[in-house]
């Protein structure tokens, strides 16, 4: 994959990325693992340190796994390596631009809400002329 005019790859965010979504799905996997081992009647057992049972050892053992492999797939690799690159390129808004867009969206709401209260209330006074 060439760098597109000049910008860096940014494999260390990639790789970061990816630890912190094996770390992620390690307390997901811990979780099902200790849930199907109380199912199974099996005694998930203390390993190593105090707090650290067979569900969990288990549980991260296949998510570094899972994320190695992902990791080594050539295609996956490269579409996230795009994807950090695209993020890379996005122009940010500034703070004032966000304020100035979070004022504009909550002044619509407040204007919508006030007409939808409005034919709320009217609709309300000809329905209970009507019954």
């Amino acid at each position: 994959m060439d760098n597109a005019a000049g910008v860096e790859q940014p494999k260390r965010y990639v790789a970061i990325f990816y630890v912190l979504a094996a770390i992620a799905l390690g307390k997901f996997l811990e979780k099902i693992f200790s849930l199907a081992f109380s199912y199974a009647r099996f005694n998930d057992a203390t390993v190593l340190v105090e707090g650290w049972n067979v569900s969990t050892v288990a549980g991260f053992a296949v998510a570094t796994l899972v994320a190695v492999v992902v990791w080594r797939i050539p295609k996956t690799q490269a579409v996230s390596l795009e994807i950090a690159l695209e993020l890379k390129r996005v122009t940010w808004p500034s703070l004032r631009e966000t304020r100035a867009a979070t004022v504009a969206v909550v002044v619509a709401s407040l204007i919508a809400s006030v007409i939808l209260g409005v034919f709320d209330f009217v609709w309300g006074r000809l329905s209970a002329l009507v019954y």
